[in-house]
């Protein structure tokens, strides 16, 4: 293969001389002082090139790329959610699930229990009660108190 010199090696890669250097530092091939073989050179700076623009972008789950400054925004972005989430959550506007949990458990057990609790209260009440409309009124009274209970309960929690 022909061997060029600096000139034509600059021209046919579009490179200043600095830049030549630079890259023959880097791993470019040559020849001797000021000679190179054209074809090895442009094979070189492909890969070199290649293996810039590989580092520059990031893999996605998608298998899209995501250029470097993308993959800083989403880095940012995320950090800048989890900042708002913990200031949230020290000014008390989160609540942990376990404890979101916990107040519902605690709430239907409660509820179950007054609910549970009517009909062995009520039953002597309504021996020998003959009208179903005095039966129901009864019912409905008892239900409305452990109702009105489960409310004042819950609003001195």
């Amino acid at each position: 293969m022909p061997v060029v010199d600096v000139q034509r090696v600059m021209q046919a890669l579009n490179l200043t001389e600095q830049r030549l250097g630079q890259l023959v530092k880097k791993g470019m091939p040559k020849e001797g002082r000021g000679q190179y073989d054209p074809v090895k050179c442009m094979v070189w700076y492909v890969r070199f090139l290649q293996t810039a623009i590989e580092k520059k972008f990031v893999p996605m789950t998608d298998y899209s790329f995501a250029g470097e400054r993308e993959e800083r925004v989403r880095l940012l972005r995320a950090d800048a959610d989890l900042r708002e989430f913990e200031l949230a959550k020290e000014r008390s506007q989160f609540v942990a699930t376990h404890d979101v949990e916990q107040m519902f458990t605690d709430l239907v057990l409660t509820t179950t229990a007054r609910i549970m609790a009517i009909p062995p209260r009520l039953a002597p009440e309504l021996v020998g009660e003959t009208s179903r409309v005095m039966i129901q009124a009864k019912i409905e009274k008892a239900c409305k108190e452990a109702l009105s209970q489960l409310a004042k309960g819950r609003a001195g929690s």
